[in-house]
């Protein structure tokens, strides 16, 4: 069928006979320009291997909003203060406490690592292996009441910086010092970030 199909080609080229005087086209030009051709083909067509890496967990950090602050640190002192003034010996206290920085949340994201090596041959015979690499981070959505949330795997609690406290009651210097063992112990802080005055 190959020779079929090369004869059915040269019939249809333009070959003049030499006898009507004319140069004949020449079957090996034709024969090279189909090899350079094919070689040319050759060349642009490079064997690619890709391989696809499966998404694999990953965890971001990231800072909740500044009003999510100021509500767990009034929150903080809310709660302190309520449980001061429950102490035998006071009858009023003031609480204000500074935090270091805001809560920190961390969402588990799906991470998709693709690479693709790429060979490509040159004309004098020599390969190169060119490597892509892309990396593509989504953040894993949970669907619940409120619509679609970013799942939280952990939330870290802000670290508390100092503690002021101001009490009115009766007991002196011994009930100042009984309030800042109560805070030290109720907020996990050491005495030095703790302090109690009386109040007028």
């Amino acid at each position: 069928m190959g020779a079929n199909l090369w004869q059915q080609i040269l019939e249809k080229l333009p070959i003049k006979s030499e006898q009507n005087g004319k140069m004949r086209y020449a079957t090996w030009f034709i024969v090279a320009l189909i090899a350079v051709g094919i070689y040319f083909m050759y060349l642009s067509a490079t064997p690619k291997r890709q391989v696809e890496i499966t998404p694999r967990e990953h965890v971001s950090q990231t800072q909740v909003p500044v009003t999510t602050f100021f509500t767990y640190k009034e929150q903080l002192e809310r709660e302190l203060q309520d449980r001061l003034e429950s102490v035998r010996g006071v009858k009023a206290a003031k609480v204000f406490i500074t935090l270091e920085s805001g809560p920190i949340k961390e969402y588990l994201q799906n991470e998709e690592i693709s690479q693709r090596t790429t060979e490509e041959k040159d004309g004098g015979g020599g390969t190169r292996l060119i490597e892509e690499n892309s990396t593509r981070t989504e953040t894993v959505m949970s669907h619940g009441n409120n619509g679609q949330q970013a799942l939280v795997v952990r939330e870290q609690t802000p670290r508390i910086a100092g503690v002021m406290v101001t009490v009115k009651g009766e007991g002196g210097a011994a009930l100042l010092e009984e309030i800042t063992r109560a805070v030290c112990a109720a907020l996990n802080v050491p005495a030095h970030r703790v302090t109690v005055l009386a109040m007028e």
